[in-house]
């Protein structure tokens, strides 16, 4: 038999009984001929719908919830990693930000993730999130906060001499040689902000105070209004190759400015990639849209977008990104702040649009981090970040230093669940309107791949047919995906025989992954699919 490359597609349709079940199956394919011998065979997947014939035979162990909970590991939570995961953590956020040349502690901690997430039967992906160009002042004289005042003049250079109240020196050069009169500087996460008033040479401006108040030693330096170089920094190469190297399934890209930012890090994941995940590969690469990180089965890269000039450039960085995070901590730093929640809910539907993951972070349930209850306000911030269709929502200093990191899992699960419960009424508004705005943008496009149209296909059936879940047979995972980002309103069980995929899964919306054997033919594999459905609890028998 000849590739399935060379076929003519065309659309297969028939309808089984699932045995000892009271559902339908519906099965979409893109080829009429093809083979599933081997995972390298499989270049479109299959695509199935289950049919209610009778809704009190459900099965019983269907999700909760489609949204995904991201979670920061810290000293709150490393040591309790079975309970986290249990409550509804979906993916683990590794911060490199903080760590040293030993990456033993970082080893031990992926290494039980995997043990936990394999102990408890529960697909669970990591992120490790790079620390990107943060820069800081020095340290200070006596190692005291010093008194900033309002109108003051005050010194800014480029060196390592300790800092007085009337000079600071940060070693970061790009920060003040890129300087202009008339541009702000913000102090510790924006709390104080400088303006530049004057420039004495290349490594020495002078700025006067706006807003004052106390500055400690080693506090971050923001500068909105340039552009400073985002080049990967030495800590940055060294992360992002022990990352690599541990094939964790995503990075995180801080402080990205420009597209260049993202392929300058996939190039340097790929060059670093372990070889025999290099000659391994994927199947049919042709398949993955000509897409280099898919294609060389290295971490999925997740664009942070928490500074102005990523929002201005965003249309290019999401051509070459995986994913994007709205980091609205620092978003809120370099912007104004009335204008992060605009943004937020542009750059969602942007995302959406580009059919890819978008996680919502920063401070979503902050309280908690000394509380054991939320705020109102958070709650709803939490669940107008499900509306606007994130794929995950994510847990920062909350479950990573928080005195209450499984309560607050709880407590955004719950959160989640609420928020997507009333399905016939305001989310499903919301749901069927993401899906309206992409199926324009691709009508308008004319780009519209084969395993977009059948994306688009199986979602639109599923909600004509009440269907209670859309089951996907895929490799890479990318049509589990592209079905997510039509936003069904009922779970994607996506099926894989590759595990770095089935992890991958865990953090898009909708998807809920399962390991499976592909067998030699489409009977035995629909026959494995629904004993598989049956004996996970999402089929009964009846």
């Amino acid at each position: 038999m000849g590739s399935p490359l060379e076929r003519t597609p065309r659309k297969q349709w028939y309808q089984r009984r699932v045995r000892g079940s009271s559902h339908s199956l519906i099965s979409f394919s893109c080829l009429l001929h093809f083979s599933l011998a081997k995972p390298s065979s499989i270049s479109i997947p299959l695509v199935y719908l289950i049919l209610p014939i009778n809704p009190k035979m459900s099965g019983h162990n269907k999700p909760r919830r489609l949204t995904k909970l991201v979670a920061t590991l810290g000293p709150a939570s490393e040591v309790r990693l079975d309970e986290m995961i249990l409550a509804g953590v979906n993916v683990f956020r590794l911060n490199f930000s903080h760590g040293k040349d030993d990456y033993t502690p970082y080893l031990n901690v992926i290494n039980k993730i995997r043990e936990a997430s394999a102990r408890l039967d529960k697909p669970v992906a990591i992120l490790g999130d790079l620390q990107g160009p943060k820069f800081r002042i020095g340290e200070l004289i006596d190692h005291k906060p010093i008194d900033l005042i309002v109108g003051k003049s005050i010194k800014l250079s480029v060196g390592t001499e300790i800092g007085t109240p009337d000079h600071i020196f940060t070693k970061n050069a790009p920060v003040v040689q890129g300087l202009s009169i008339g541009h702000k500087v913000l102090l510790d996460d924006g709390i104080l902000e400088l303006k530049v008033t004057d420039r004495i040479d290349i490594n020495n401006i002078v700025c006067v105070v706006v807003v004052g108040g106390k500055l400690g030693e080693k506090k971050g330096i923001n500068v909105p209004d340039i552009i400073v170089s985002s080049k990967l920094s030495e800590k940055d190469k060294a992360d992002a190759t022990f990352i690599v190297q541990q094939q964790l399934d995503y990075v995180a890209a801080s402080f990205v400015q420009q597209a260049s930012d993202i392929t300058e890090l996939r190039d340097w994941l790929i060059a670093h990639a372990p070889q025999d995940l290099k000659e391994k590969g994927v199947p049919n690469p042709s398949r993955i849209e000509n897409h280099p990180t898919w294609r060389a089965r290295v971490p999925l890269i997740i664009a942070k977008i928490e500074k102005p000039q990523a929002v201005e450039d965003i249309h290019e960085i999401l051509k070459v990104t995986d994913g994007i995070m709205v980091a609205r901590g620092d978003l809120g730093v370099e912007m104004s702040l009335e204008r992060v929640p605009a943004i937020q809910k542009r750059l969602i539907e942007l995302c959406n649009q580009a059919q890819k993951p978008v996680i919502t972070a920063t401070q979503m349930l902050q309280t908690m981090i000394d509380n054991p209850v939320p705020t109102r306000a958070e709650v709803s911030d939490v669940a107008n970040a499900v509306f606007d269709g994130s794929d995950a929502v994510m847990l920062s200093a909350e479950s990573a230093v928080g005195q209450y990191p499984v309560e607050s899992v709880k407590t955004m699960v719950r959160i989640m669940e609420e928020a997507e419960k009333d399905l016939g009424q305001a989310i499903h508004r919301h749901r069927n309107a993401i899906f309206l705005e992409l199926e324009r943008t691709l009508s308008i496009s004319g780009k519209q791949s084969p395993s977009q149209a059948v994306a688009q296909l199986a979602v639109s059936a599923a909600r004509k047919t009440n269907s209670l879940a859309i089951v996907v047979l895929s490799y890479s995972g990318l049509m589990a995906l592209k079905i997510s980002k039509f936003k069904p309103d009922i779970p994607v069980f996506a099926l894989t025989p590759d595990l770095i995929s089935f992890r991958r899964m865990s953090l898009v919306a909708s998807v809920f992954p399962i390991l499976f054997k592909v067998a030699d033919t489409v009977d035995q594999i629909i026959k494995d699919i629904d004993a598989l459905l049956v004996s996970r609890g999402v089929l009964s028998k009846g």
